[in-house]
């Protein structure tokens, strides 16, 4: 099964640096996946974009991308009662 790209963690920050003056953002769990944009939403749409597309490769290719970070885990509990 395919990860959803909605569950990794995206950062995005700004860069003020000389030439750059735009949004960054980046796939934490997977550093290499990078986008940029002119405003944060715009670079929040073009990372989604990007991870989508990394995603679609990895499937093709056979390869595992990374587990994301905020994807749900089936937690096994058990009751306990005591007397």
């Amino acid at each position: 099964m395919q990860p959803d790209p909605r569950d990794y963690e995206i950062r995005i920050w700004y860069s003020a640096e000389k030439g750059d003056e735009c949004f960054i953002a980046q796939v934490v769990e997977w550093p290499g996946i990078m986008a940029h944009g002119a405003t944060r939403e715009e670079a929040a749409r073009q990372i989604q974009l990007a991870l989508e597309g990394a995603l679609e490769v990895a499937a093709e290719e056979g390869i595992k991308p990374p587990a994301p970070a905020l994807a749900p885990r089936l937690v096994s509990s058990s009751l306990v009662t005591t007397r």
